[in-house]
């Protein structure tokens, strides 16, 4: 851990502490509906997350990064973003929250309508808000404080979980319930907690374009790497094959214990790179010594990921017996993963979003592409070589990128320093 990680040592530590609450949640959900619902019935649960993960990215993650961006970076006023931000939620679950019911109900078996249609209406309304409400108060106050919400709430959801396994009336749609209702009191004490800060009330206001233009640019970027990196469980439900789809989609979830200390660290040290933009050559740098960090991480972990692979049917159940094969094939993912995340947020704090949706659009352009050449013919074996491929594609472009547009910053001798073009 050679990193110079003095200033980021805090917000690391309580980072994993985040990560670590999210992933407790969803180990819970995932052990539990993998042993209740088989494979088929797990696949086609993991498909509906797939199905909506692009678009929950223009309201989730486009605005909470579009909220954080606006206020740590351009200097604007809490109250006028969190106004802006929460109108675009909700013409966004105006939008999407009936289409996408309509096409879960059409193309995914095995999911009770109300159930899948209460899931959808969550998260597009009410962890939405959650999530523009966390962007803002990580903008204003900090990591810490932004971490403590988000942690707040994977706690509520450990709770309901355990609460229902326990009194044995788990199922999808008692869960669905349960979920807007705990996602409901988090969220409004979120909009509370963001007002008293912002010193005016969030509510719902005027759209201004620049907050559209950002958010689109945000949720571009995550839906593209939620098409590349989720898509390929959608395809394989849509081909048919359910049981493939929850196999690998167990083998998944499982990696993402290995990736648990890679995503703090980029929860971290976000915020880093938005407020590094006047440092015209520091962007390389900062993006290569993450980079190390993750790789150190990344080779023991993806190791470590291969040896315990054979445990996971014993988990699970013998229904998941070939997720241990996916699994040993998954593992060098997590050092890919590292690899690729850095230079895309040091093209962000260089003002290239723009750039940065491009590269990642045209990587889940070709990703949809192999999927649908491959996953027919080969099933899970299709899916991870087009893993593999678009990952090494995004990492080469990304570094490649983020080379040529510090170049072009930094100015010689004599010369005086180009003006940086927002979203170019």
């Amino acid at each position: 851990m050679a990193l110079h990680l003095g200033e980021h040592a805090r917000d690391i530590a309580w980072a994993l502490v985040d990560q670590g609450a999210t992933l407790l949640a969803s180990t819970l959900s995932f052990l539990i509906f993998g042993r209740t619902l088989g494979a088929a019935g797990y696949g086609a649960f993991v498909g509906l997350y797939a199905l909506i993960g692009p678009f929950l990215a223009l309201s989730q993650s486009g605005v909470y990064l579009s909220a954080m961006e606006h206020i740590a970076r351009v200097g604007e006023t809490p109250g006028e973003v969190g106004r802006s931000c929460m109108s675009i939620t909700a013409v966004n679950a105006l939008i999407w929250v009936p289409l996408l019911s309509a096409a879960s109900l059409l193309w995914i078996k095995g999911l009770p309508a109300f159930a899948a249609v209460l899931l959808i209406g969550t998260e597009f309304c009410l962890t939405a808000t959650f999530m523009q409400s966390v962007g803002i108060v990580q903008a204003m106050t900090g990591f810490l404080a932004a971490a403590r919400l988000r942690i707040a709430n994977s706690l509520l959801r450990i709770v309901l979980l355990t609460i229902l396994a326990a009194t044995g009336s788990l199922t999808l749609t008692t869960l669905a319930i349960g979920q807007a209702v705990t996602m409901g009191s988090v969220m409004l004490f979120a909009v509370w907690r963001t007002s008293r800060l912002a010193g005016v009330a969030i509510l719902p206001g005027r759209i201004r374009r620049r907050h559209v233009r950002s958010v689109l640019l945000y949720a571009l970027q995550i839906g593209a790497s939620n098409v590349q990196t989720d898509g390929d469980k959608f395809v394989l439900n849509a081909a048919h094959h359910p049981a493939d789809a929850g196999r690998y989609g167990a083998a998944s979830r499982i990696m993402q214990f290995a990736l648990l200390p890679l995503l703090a660290l980029i929860s971290a040290t976000h915020v880093s790179f938005l407020r590094g933009r006047g440092d015209a050559s520091g962007q390389m740098r900062r993006a290569v010594r993450s980079s190390l960090v993750a790789m150190a991480y990344g080779v023991p972990a993806a190791l470590a990921l291969f040896l315990i692979a054979p445990l996971a049917p014993l988990v699970l159940t013998r229904d998941f017996s070939e997720t241990t094969r996916m699994l040993q094939w998954l593992a060098p993912l997590v050092i890919l993963r590292g690899q690729s995340t850095f230079p895309m947020n040091g093209l962000m704090g260089l003002g290239r979003n723009g750039l940065r949706a491009k590269l990642y659009v045209g990587n889940a352009m070709l990703s949809v592409l192999l999927y649908a050449a491959l996953i027919p013919r080969y099933l899970w074996r299709g899916a991870l070589a087009a893993s593999f491929v678009t990952e090494l594609s995004l990492s080469v472009s990304g570094w490649v990128a983020l080379y040529r547009c510090e170049r072009e910053r930094v100015p010689r001798p004599g010369e005086p320093p180009q003006a940086r073009v927002e979203g170019a």
